[in-house]
């Protein structure tokens, strides 16, 4: 009941924000430490943060800048508008990305021009474990809890009135045989729930990758793919030996017994808190 009540006073504070801009509204360009970064003037989580701290996800930025070397290939599979993308893009050979959401990667093409970037390649493209179309909710008030239409369907997910929308699904391994893109040194991942499915097809580019860097949301798991946490797991095992919590720090082996890892899943699950999982190779 309280959950349901804090999400009826975000949508109350995210109807009051759509009044204050004229009807014709575009979008918001705000000049940040993760680049120049325009996005929906409705968005009032990422844009919100934007706008009055200047910044977006900091720590997860400096993170992965440990990890990218200057020769480095990284995919980004779900970029958003690129508060991830653009910053790292500056760190490294190539950046490919995907998107699913063609609002959001309508913003994204901008930001890439609005930063001076030549070395990023992007596609509208939902990434998953085949090639079809998918029903997609596109998200307003947060505009990055886009997703692929949940099979469980939790009030989380359409307080704001989403938009359902039909989108191009791609399996990673397929579309990047097809196109003749470089092999992955790392991918970045972040897609809302769909991180099983997507997992299931890129098989060959998580072979190649340095390192898996990947969003954890419990409740996304569940309603979105509807799987158990050594579901999702089973995936990465065979092409990495280590999970680094981003939350503590606390690194994980993979290899001969994954029981505290999969325990540790378990504790957030039980818990409802989010975390990112760097998973690498000895």
């Amino acid at each position: 009941m309280l959950k349901k009540l804090k999400y009826f006073i975000k949508r109350k504070k995210f109807e009051h924000r759509r009044k204050k801009f004229a009807p014709y509204t575009k979008g918001i360009i705000y000049n940040t430490e993760n680049g120049i970064i325009a996005m929906s003037h409705e968005d009032m989580m990422i844009g919100k943060s934007l706008g009055r701290k200047g910044s977006w996800n900091s720590k997860e930025i400096d993170s992965l800048r440990k990890i990218v070397q200057p020769d480095d290939i990284i995919y980004f599979v779900g970029t958003h508008v690129g508060t991830l993308l653009i910053p790292i893009a500056t760190h490294c050979k190539k950046v490919i990305g995907y998107e699913a959401n063609p609002e959001t990667f309508w913003f994204l093409k901008k930001n890439v021009v609005f930063n001076d970037l030549e070395n990023v390649e992007l596609f509208n493209l939902a990434v998953g474990d085949s090639k079809k179309k998918m029903c997609f909710i596109q998200n307003r008030m947060n505009t990055g809890g886009s997703k692929v239409k949940p099979i469980i369907n939790d009030f989380r997910y359409k307080f704001d009135n989403p938009e359902e929308i039909e989108v191009d699904m791609i399996a990673l391994d397929s579309h990047t045989k097809e196109f003749d893109l470089p092999a992955a040194s790392g991918i970045v991942m972040d897609i809302e729930g769909a991180e099983y499915f997507a997992l299931q097809g890129m098989k060959n580019t998580l072979e190649s990758a340095r390192f898996l860097y990947m969003e954890y949301v419990p409740h996304h798991l569940k309603n979105v793919s509807n799987i158990k946490n050594t579901e999702l797991i089973d995936l990465v095992v065979p092409y990495f030996t280590i999970a680094v919590s981003q939350a503590t720090g606390k690194e994980f082996g993979l290899t001969e017994n994954r029981t505290d890892f999969i325990s540790f899943l378990d504790y957030l699950d039980q818990n409802d808190k989010s975390d990112d999982f760097l998973f690498k190779k000895n």
